[in-house]
């Protein structure tokens, strides 16, 4: 890094040190000074340092809170700066924040969150001083397997505030669907081309080839065809509000080579 640039990132930091402006950098790493644990947080190439009680991570189940959010982007603030080392706090961002949502923020608007970490069936994401735990119900329309086939930590992601108090927000609200468009382009009855695209407990899951809008279809034991297939599906029951659709595989016109 030049000098000039260095000079103008150590600015930056010495004015979130001075107005408490919000920075945003990635935890990359963790390391102990003397017996106390922090993490390396990079901004532009500068290494601060997050104490471990600065970071504010709402679970309580969580013991390791800076090595549960590694490779996370987080915002923070400047708490101190020496000769050697910048020190950061996530958690005075976080008080920052949530002062923002309570009085800039409405119901039903849609803001940016970051994806702070993702099992299976949950994604996390950080917005505005809050760690929602989103379910797949809340993340989209379709049918979602794993979470992990559909986020990473760091990712940006839409939400839309359902509610303020208590704070919640899905992701699902703010998408951008083909049912907006044209909600009554399928009937109850008609016959449709799709792709297997998840076989569970629930169902067989098709996306219709036309627009990718999904339907449900019953299981059927020995005959299920197997995901990639492409099928013939039997509209059975159309729910607009719900964004569903619900049918018959009425017959299978080829599965993928194995």
């Amino acid at each position: 890094m030049k000098q000039t640039q260095k000079d103008e990132v150590r600015r930056l930091l010495q004015k979130s040190y001075n107005y408490k402006t919000i920075l945003t950098g990635q935890l990359a790493g963790k390391k102990k000074i003397g017996d106390k644990t922090y993490g390396v947080v990079l901004y532009q190439g500068i290494r601060c340092l997050l104490p471990a009680e600065e970071v504010d991570l709402s679970t309580e189940t969580v013991n390791d809170k800076i090595g549960a959010l590694l490779g996370a982007t987080i915002e923070f603030v400047v708490t101190d700066i020496q000769k050697d080392n910048v020190f950061i706090s996530r958690k005075v961002a976080k008080q920052l924040r949530r002062i923002e949502f309570e009085n800039n923020v409405k119901e039903g608007q849609i803001i940016n969150g970051r994806v702070i970490g993702v099992s299976p069936k949950n994604v996390y994401v950080d917005a505005f001083g809050y760690e929602f735990g989103l379910t797949a119900k809340d993340v989209d329309y379709k049918w979602i397997h794993d979470m992990r086939e559909r986020f990473k930590v760091g990712d940006s992601v839409k939400a839309k505030v359902i509610s303020k108090n208590p704070p919640q927000i899905s992701i699902k609200e703010a998408l951008t669907t083909p049912w907006e468009k044209d909600p009554d382009r399928y009937k109850v009855g008609e016959q449709y081309v799709g792709k297997v695209v998840a076989v569970a407990n629930l169902g067989i899951f098709v996306d219709l080839i036309e627009d990718g809008r999904q339907v449900l279809c019953p299981p059927m034991g020995l005959k299920t065809p197997v995901i990639g297939s492409v099928v013939v599906v039997l509209i059975k029951d159309i729910n607009k509000e719900q964004k569903k659709m619900w049918g018959d595989i009425v017959r299978i016109i080829s599965e993928p080579r194995i």
